[in-house]
């Protein structure tokens, strides 16, 4: 599930654009509404993926459940090095 709302999402996008605006980095050849709505998509999407990520690491530690119960593994520790491991692989940033 997403951690940010919509609104979250669009906010932090606006504050991107108006920061590279204020500093001149940024020279629009459409319109800005198109760049910012470009913006919450290619954020949105890298949210996703995240979260896509995070559920498959739920299910390959699901199969683990007896050695994360029993003590012998960290949940957490191994849930983020198995995601840090494929987020490598399929180069996503995190």
């Amino acid at each position: 599930m997403m951690r940010l709302s919509k609104e979250q999402i669009e906010r932090i996008a606006r504050q991107m654009l108006d920061n590279l605006k204020k500093k001149g980095l940024v020279v629009f050849k459409v319109q800005e509404a198109v760049v910012l709505e470009r913006i919450i998509e290619i954020f949105t999407a890298d949210i996703r993926k995240e979260d896509e990520l995070d559920r498959e690491v739920e299910k390959i530690l699901s199969q683990h459940t007896g050695e994360i119960e029993s003590g012998r593994i960290d949940y957490r520790k191994m849930f983020n090095m198995i995601k840090h491991k494929l987020a490598r692989e399929r180069g996503i940033v995190l």
